[in-house]
């Protein structure tokens, strides 16, 4: 029987990766096509939706040409994106703003109006509900002309099969549950933005539709393919991790970087991305984990990168673990694009000295990062009165380096598990929504249990004795430093 597969994207901020996956759930072969950020200002952050279907497609041939895999063979197809952003498009099917994505920090007076009439601190500059009434507000000519607000898995969607559907594990303006969508409508009304400006909600195994003739040219496969719902590049890295069942948690190491934890669905939350109708995923995130270490690589390693290429990153890892633990008291702070609390921080270094050289800066940074992730699971388990979790699953291109996987088993006290093909994680759980959808795989359960473990990182307890010191002074650098942060 010939050999059938599906084509996954993820879909991040500096790329989108085309997978080809068997039924199996095996990647067979990936291409990334990388696109711009833009920065046109310190709190803005967008790109231009059409340079994502161009890296889709693109990478679609890509794969198909390196593969030899004939279209027909492709059976479906799904995208996992970056999450949140907000792609004013007219009725004539015009883009009419880059994508206003979910590093922008520009909506800083409505998250504030948010939280005065919500009486509460949830809203933030970045979050997609101020950034929505930023354009209504700031872009009031463009939002007339808008016909529909979509985000990029929705416009991947409807760039393939013409029908604009939003998934909803990226979706926070319609949900399944009653309360929770009645919530997202007060938000929307307070704002003045109509909820029916936003594409059906879908699940990530519903099929969408099939791929038009000129898409299907364009991608290189077969016109009629199946599209199915997709995902969040959260969602489908909570899949690719192994960890969807409630109680599960996971680590990302992307672009950005979070704590997820797995929980039952829970009415009327901020800060959740639903991985289906009975299941969410509630974030503790990071906005800059690798961007943190390609800042540091870039900046203090650019000469063997330009040697080297991607193996520059296996040579930093063995050049910074010469470095003991604790950077011999240099202490970073990963705030490059700010923190999840305060758009206003930026990244610092401390207690530098004449005795340390590009290791300790470039291990410190890699330090802030779990630093930072282990505020989020404080805040977590702190507050609850509950203990941190014995076990992480730990996820992405980051994941991939041993040292820095040993020092987040070492800052968070717990034993740190890495599946195969964790660089591709996202696009393997996105598979498995073409998966589930095509009946090949029963559920997440299903496909999470198909995730193999090929490293594990035990803590070393010299190593979180050194650590316990280093974060207990990297909570107070923020307070400390707040003042001097809002002169920004």
């Amino acid at each position: 029987m010939e050999q059938r597969y599906v084509f996954s994207y993820d879909l991040g901020t500096s790329g989108v990766k085309a997978a080809l996956v068997s039924l199996e759930g095996a990647v067979q072969k990936t291409f990334t096509v990388e696109y711009p950020l833009y920065l046109p200002a310190p709190d803005r952050a967008e790109q231009e939706p059409e340079d994502y279907w161009r890296g889709v497609c693109t990478a679609t041939k890509k794969v198909l040409e390196m593969t030899g895999a004939d279209p027909h063979s492709v059976v479906g197809m799904a995208f996992g994106t970056q999450w949140k952003g907000v792609i004013p498009v007219s009725g004539e099917g015009k883009v009419l703003h880059r994508s206003v994505i979910w590093m922008d920090s520009r909506a800083g007076e409505e998250a504030a109006l948010l939280n005065e009439h919500f009486h509460t601190d949830g809203f933030g500059a970045s979050d997609y509900w101020p950034r929505v009434w930023w354009m209504k507000r700031h872009e009031p000519e463009i939002m007339a002309k808008t016909a529909m607000i979509l985000d990029a898995c929705s416009y991947l969607k409807w760039r393939a099969t013409g029908v604009a559907a939003m998934d909803v594990g990226n979706c926070v303006v319609r949900s399944f549950d009653p309360k929770s969508d009645a919530f997202y409508r007060e938000i929307l009304e307070f704002c003045g933005v109509p909820q029916d400006l936003f594409p059906p909600l879908v699940e990530a195994h519903d099929l969408v539709g099939h791929v038009t003739p000129e898409a299907a040219e364009q991608l290189g496969l077969v016109a009629g393919t199946p599209v199915f719902g997709g995902n969040s590049d959260i969602g489908a890295v909570t899949v690719g991790s192994g960890v969807s069942d409630v109680g599960g948690v996971h680590a990302y190491f992307g672009s950005s970087g979070w704590i997820g934890y797995t929980e039952p669905h829970e009415n009327g939350v901020l800060y959740i991305a639903p991985l289906d109708k009975e299941r969410d995923i509630k974030l503790y995130s990071s906005r800059a984990t690798g961007l943190s270490f390609n800042w540091a690589v870039n900046r203090f390693y650019a000469a063997e990168k330009q040697a080297m290429g991607g193996d520059v990153y296996a040579f930093v890892d063995n050049d910074v673990a010469e470095i003991p633990a604790g950077s011999l008291g240099v202490l970073a702070t990963p705030w490059f694009y700010g923190d999840r609390l305060d758009d206003k921080s930026r990244a610092c270094f401390i207690n530098l000295g004449g005795e340390h050289d590009r290791r300790h800066m470039t291990r410190a940074v890699l330090e802030g990062v779990c630093y930072q992730l282990k505020t989020g699971i404080e805040e977590k388990h702190v507050k609850a009165g509950t203990p941190f979790p014995k076990s992480i699953n730990a996820v992405g291109g980051g994941a991939c380096s041993p040292l820095w996987m040993q020092i987040l088993a070492d800052v968070l006290n717990v034993t740190v598990h890495v599946p195969a093909d964790t660089r591709h994680a996202g696009a393997v759980g996105t598979a498995y929504a073409a998966l589930i959808g095509l009946g090949v795989c029963r559920d997440y359960n299903e496909a999470a249990a198909r995730v193999k473990i090929i490293r594990t990182y035990q803590p070393k307890p010299e190593n979180v004795k050194v650590y316990e010191k280093g974060y207990s002074l990297f909570k107070t650098v923020y307070e400390s430093l707040k003042h001097v942060f809002q002169t920004n």
